[in-house]
């Protein structure tokens, strides 16, 4: 008995541009290092390094290709150590420079929808909908699987780690590139499996057991039966939002607390740029950019290339107001001949309310800016907070974050394609480790953060937030309330303006209940207050992009909120330090003055 199995498939393909080249090898960077200060022949560095002479002559001559090792003659005889370009290399601590062969490719790949098993589309038959009734009009026995409860995921993380798979053959081959344009995907179509007495025809060697075990129950039902619905069995996509430590060096410049400065930060970052911005602004003003507009064409002068990205998505109001600002902002961009061709506007928000700059630079690897301040739209008048981050590791973290913010159409998004590889490359940089850790946040860590810190807290606990709102008590005051809860324990909500129902009566009461369970509720008088924080005792410091007091994170959308959170000696002691001088509200003497 001969019966056709049609298992539903996603069909994806692109054109990739994969790097060739063999990596270097801990044998060669030991060679190197070993004739780093000194010159040594072949033999000396092979009874040195107890290695075969052969391998030392094969090492020491792909160093010699790439201008990392010289020759040198003493007393008639040829020695070898690092050139002067080699001992800068080894000097900086940086990976051996690579110089892979660019070659293209294109690649087509199919995901069964069943089980999730992913294989190339010249393994598999498919067949359309149409051809399949063909075949059953022709006298064929065909049986068609749906699949019902989910199924694999298709973010652009999952198809680019197929792709990878699939795309680059050994240890000598990687995805450089992937050209957005030329990305296809298609849900229409059928990996179509013969089965005869029993036995699958044309099943690829990488089929998973749940796939087989599938065809073969397939192939049992009774004759005549056509569909056969089952549920997903493979692997489901999880949001892991777990915030991951990273030892890094932080100083207490690198957290910019003000309104003009945040200018002058953008306008440093700016000229640090070496030929990649990417910005990602919740709103967006086009009288502002214009304000910009000398910093940003200085730079595209240079080469530097542009993504300007914006999240607002509060209600259609919003919207429609930020996507008019980005259509003046494109306008703009067009009429100046410095800009175009170098800056680009999205047009779609992402929905998100996280603020971001990622660049990179010539000497120092990419640079990652994460606060409260709105690059592309702010006046810089209202006291903002944002963290330059320059561990790689941590930029890393920034990258995927964006790459997951826009990557909703799959291999079609350039910038994500972009973020996720230089986020692999980042953070093959070796970790130079200190005495801080820096973690990045998104969606509901925020909330997880902010209960551990309420607990942990043994001297004070300072919340600032930009807005009150009707969810102030869960989202802060009741953390407020825990930290209070134990001796010596001081808690502080400094924020500036009322939210949505709530109104400046309410906001009265709501500080007398709280002042009641030990809270110090504080609104600030001259100066207002955008940036969001969390900072508690002398060592941790949360930057964020979210109103504590009045938003919350969005379980089904992490990335709609970014922030970073940094243990370090007396960060929260500077920050805090510096945030008094413009905010005596949180001091206890003005404390008390309010409350008389």
């Amino acid at each position: 008995m001969s019966v056709l199995i049609a298992v539903p498939v996603f069909r994806v393909g692109c054109k990739v541009g994969i790097d060739r080249g063999r990596a270097w090898s801990v044998i060669d960077e030991v060679i190197l290092w070993a004739i780093t200060r000194q010159s040594k022949t072949i033999a000396s560095l092979a009874a040195d390094a107890d290695l075969p002479h052969q391998v030392v002559v094969a090492s020491i001559a792909r160093l010699m290709r790439f201008r990392l090792v010289e020759v040198t003659i003493n007393d008639a005889s040829v020695a070898f150590r690092a050139s002067e370009y080699g001992f800068k290399v080894v000097s900086s601590g940086n990976p051996l420079p690579f110089f892979p062969k660019r070659i293209s490719r294109r690649v087509s790949f199919v995901i069964e929808w069943a089980t999730g098993d992913f294989f190339p589309t010249r393994q598999v038959r498919l067949m359309t909908p149409y051809k399949l009734e063909e075949a059953r009009k022709g006298g064929s026995e065909v049986r068609i699987v749906s699949v019902e409860g989910g199924g694999p995921s298709m973010s652009h993380e999952a198809n680019l780690n197929r792709l990878s798979d699939i795309a680059a053959r050994g240890w000598d081959e990687q995805i450089a590139l992937i050209d957005g344009r030329t990305a296809t995907m298609r849900d229409d179509e059928y990996m179509v499996l013969r089965v005869i007495d029993g036995e699958p025809q044309g099943l690829p060697e990488s089929a998973g057991q749940e796939l087989c075990r599938l065809v073969g129950e397939a192939a049992a039902l009774p004759r005549g039966t056509s569909s056969i619905p089952v549920a997903y069995a493979g692997p489901r996509e999880i949001s892991d939002d777990e915030p991951i430590g990273h030892a890094c060096t932080i100083n207490a410049d690198d957290v910019v607390i003000g309104g003009s400065v945040q200018r002058e930060c953008l306008e440093r970052l700016l000229e640090q740029a070496h030929r990649r911005v990417i910005v990602h602004s919740t709103f967006l003003d086009a009288a502002r950019f214009k304000d910009m507009s000398a910093a940003i064409r200085a730079a595209c002068v240079r080469g530097v290339s542009f993504d300007l990205l914006w999240g607002a998505e509060k209600d259609e109001d919003t919207e429609s107001r930020n996507a008019a600002a980005a259509s003046q902002i494109a306008s703009i961009v067009r009429e100046d001949a410095d800009l175009r061709g170098r800056f680009r506007v999205h047009m779609r928000t992402t929905g998100s309310h996280a603020k971001l700059i990622l660049l990179d630079t010539a000497d120092d690897g990419w640079i990652a800016g994460v606060g409260s301040c709105n690059w592309f739209s702010s006046p810089f008048q209202s006291v903002e907070l944002s963290v330059v981050l320059r561990d790689q590791h941590a930029v890393a973290d920034i990258a995927v974050a964006l790459q997951r913010l826009v990557g909703r159409r799959g291999l079609s998004d350039n910038i994500a394609t972009e973020m996720a590889i230089n986020a692999r490359d980042m953070r093959r940089t070796p970790s130079p480790g200190d005495n801080a850790t820096v973690s990045i946040l998104v969606g509901t860590a925020h909330d997880r953060l902010i209960r551990m810190a309420s607990s942990e807290a043994k001297r004070r606990f300072v919340i600032g937030s930009n807005r009150l709102g009707s969810t102030a008590r869960p989202g802060a005051l009741m953390q407020g309330e825990v930290a209070a809860s134990r001796d010596g324990v001081q808690a502080t909500l400094l924020y500036t303006q009322t939210a949505g129902p709530l109104k400046n009566r309410h906001a009265r009461a709501l500080a007398e209940e709280a002042k009641a369970d030990g809270v110090l509720l504080r609104r600030t008088k001259k100066v207002p207050l955008h940036g969001k924080f969390v900072a508690w005792d002398d060592d941790d410091l949360v930057v964020t992009s979210l109103n504590w007091a009045s938003a919350s994170a969005d379980p089904d959308f992490p990335w709609g909120e970014i922030g970073v959170h940094i243990h370090a000696p007396r960060i929260a002691t500077d920050t805090l330090s510096r945030l008094a001088q413009i905010f005596p509200e949180l001091t206890d003497e003005a404390s008390v003055a309010q409350d008389a």
